[in-house]
């Protein structure tokens, strides 16, 4: 699929939840106006407006936006990098930082090791137990800042990334281009939210 198809695919899907949200906003007022003994509340009453005009952030922030933002950038620095194409290495800069990658890898892994595995590690829950645990709740970001150091890292040592304002630029980059992902993550949050709203009781 071309990337104009995926435009237009794209902005089909952001149309369509659009026109939900205001269809449940229209539907709430319309039914809870007609059958005022359902258990429904109307986005266009008063408390309807104060809470759809006040929720808005609330709704946005959810540990999955945070997921998102930290994945793109993630993305974004793994392809800036070059670091796909680490498995085949064409130059001694590329093998030399293929081999400083590992090495991360490796210091990395040994760090979650003692901070999980042995006996009353730091990251174990108070009972003794990884899952759940403050290890757990922290995987996701932690793997994908660390995915970034491994890109950052693999980047500069390779030249791909030369300077310091090419690593941070190369995090932007996922963020351009998931941003149709960001865009119906805000619109799909909104509806969700929206919709729990109307139905609760």
């Amino acid at each position: 699929m071309n990337t104009n198809k995926i435009k237009r695919w794209s902005a089909i899907v952001a149309q369509g939840l659009i026109l939900l949200q205001v269809a449940i906003i229209l539907l709430s007022w319309i039914i809870t106006a007609a059958k005022p003994e359902l258990q429904m509340r109307s986005l266009l009453s008063s408390e309807g407006l104060r809470w759809l005009f006040g929720s808005v952030t609330d709704n946005l922030t959810t540990p999955m936006l945070t997921f998102l933002l930290l994945l793109s950038m993630a993305y974004g620095a793994v392809v800036e990098s070059g670091l796909l194409q680490a498995l085949r290495p064409t130059t001694f800069r590329q093998r030399f930082a293929l081999r400083v990658v590992t090495a991360e890898v490796l210091l990395f892994l040994l760090v979650l090791f003692l901070l999980t595995a042995v006996p009353h590690a730091v990251l174990l829950s108070a009972t003794g137990v990884l899952i759940p645990s403050s290890f757990t709740d922290g995987i996701l970001p932690i793997l994908a800042l660390f995915v970034m150091l491994v890109a950052a890292t693999y980047g500069m040592v390779s030249a791909k990334l030369p300077t310091v304002v090419a690593v941070i630029e190369s995090l932007t980059v996922g963020i351009a281009r998931w941003r149709w992902v960001f865009l119906f993550y805000f619109l799909f949050a909104e509806l969700y939210a929206s919709i729990l709203y109307v139905f609760a009781h």
